[in-house]
């Protein structure tokens, strides 16, 4: 997917994680990158949706609600990946599992745009 950008929002806005996306070949906008930190969540959904940017998440709850909201809108939006923190610590995401999970997902032809995809699923 030669067009695939992927913003993160303020939540996973991580230097080991932007250079690992990167390394894979894939665009990364950090809000430093734009200037959107302490954006509300409405507007950074509603820049990716400009943009056509894949937004990626850390606040899972409050962008699946949004996700929600705008389908029922008729609004469209280029995709939110979601990651859920673990109940177990241990099991959390680290960065290295948020990379293999995208390129799973990629790999295997999952639709992106319009949808609200867990990560933890994926990994």
């Amino acid at each position: 997917m030669s067009d695939f950008t992927i913003y993160l929002d303020e939540c996973l806005d991580r230097d080991q994680l932007i250079a690992l996306l990167r390394r894979e070949g894939w665009t990364v906008i950090s809000p430093r990158d734009v200037g959107s930190l302490k954006w509300r969540d409405e507007e950074h959904l509603e820049f990716c949706a400009q943009h056509g940017y894949t937004l990626l998440t850390r606040d899972a709850d409050d962008f699946s609600a949004l996700h929600h909201q705008w389908q029922a809108q008729g609004k469209q939006h280029a995709g939110i990946l979601a990651v859920y923190a673990e109940r177990d610590a241990s099991k959390h995401m680290s960065d290295y599992d948020i990379v293999r999970a995208i390129k799973n997902i990629l790999t295997f032809g999952i639709p992106i745009t319009n949808q609200f995809i867990v990560l933890n699923h994926w990994r």
